[in-house]
């Protein structure tokens, strides 16, 4: 265990002694008028007693991905930290990006990863602070002639999205002809077979994608078609005190470093520093 990730868990543990000792005013501003009608630490003491915290995840590299049969990534280290804090499992749990709210909804897992805050999706839920935040941006055979996101929406042909995805909608609404597929991979090979001109996803998936097939080039809209807060989905009735705690394990894992650590080892670049993946 790394100093940085020692300290992470002193912070949130010394977060969890206060709430489950009521030291933390009952006047928290954050959270929903169904979050302060909640017992107070009531959805952290129901994860303790069932003994792991359930997160749903849904395939987006490279911060939610799946490897050897495993879900994980980069977006569910605050949670592993939380996870350890509470003295339980951390248990990922498979979602797609077209049922993961209703599954959380449905009460499958405690949380939803990787889940960008819209106004549609916070009518049925709540949103933690955000983890990181992105641009969404278009992938597109490096052969093409679409270097900008007028050339592949003038274009008239289909863009592929993952269906249920907070981009698809964005970019449907800039007039884009959308092709609706199950995950991001088959949006990809939409591309490739000439089924769709360009997907539209968010910028850590559309890097990997780039990463992975050197034939396909980024193309960032200007001005942009999307941008987002990515948090955690949590249920609509989770307490404010339970929130206040999710919300520390997220911004002291950002704050000391060790998230942006963790998107270097994937890759990940700023959209500012592209370099080669960009489409010239």
């Amino acid at each position: 265990m790394t100093k940085t990730t020692k300290l992470s868990l002193a912070v949130i543990a010394a977060v969890v002694l206060a709430l489950g000792g009521g030291y933390v005013g009952a006047g928290w501003r954050g959270g929903s008028a169904a979050a302060s009608s909640a017992e107070a630490g009531s959805w952290m003491k129901d994860v303790q007693s069932r003994g792991e915290l359930r997160v749903g995840v849904a395939i987006a590299p490279p911060m939610t991905v799946e490897k050897s049969g495993q879900l994980g990534g980069p977006n569910l280290i605050p949670l592993q930290h939380l996870a350890d804090s509470l003295g339980v499992k951390l248990t990922p749990v498979s979602a797609t990006w077209n049922n993961i709210v209703a599954g959380l909804q449905a009460g499958r897992y405690d949380v939803a990863a990787n889940l960008d805050a819209t106004i549609d999706r916070a009518k049925a839920i709540q949103f933690s602070d955000p983890v990181y935040e992105y641009q969404g941006v278009f992938v597109v055979k490096g052969s093409s002639a679409y270097r900008t996101s007028a050339d592949v929406i003038k274009s008239g042909k289909p863009v592929a999205v993952a269906q249920g995805s907070a981009p698809a909608a964005a970019v449907k609404d800039a007039d884009a002809e959308i092709l609706e597929l199950a995950d991001y991979t088959n949006a990809l090979q939409a591309v490739k077979a000439d089924r769709a001109v360009a997907v539209f996803a968010d910028l850590p998936t559309a890097e990997s994608q780039a990463q992975a097939d050197p034939s396909v080039k980024l193309v960032v809209p200007e001005p942009g078609i999307y941008a987002a807060g990515a948090g955690y989905g949590v249920p609509n009735d989770m307490d404010a005190r339970s929130l206040q705690l999710l919300n520390v394990a997220i911004n002291h894992t950002r704050l000391s470093g060790e998230l942006e650590r963790a998107y270097a080892e994937e890759n990940y670049l700023p959209i500012d520093r592209l370099g080669a993946l960009a489409k010239q």
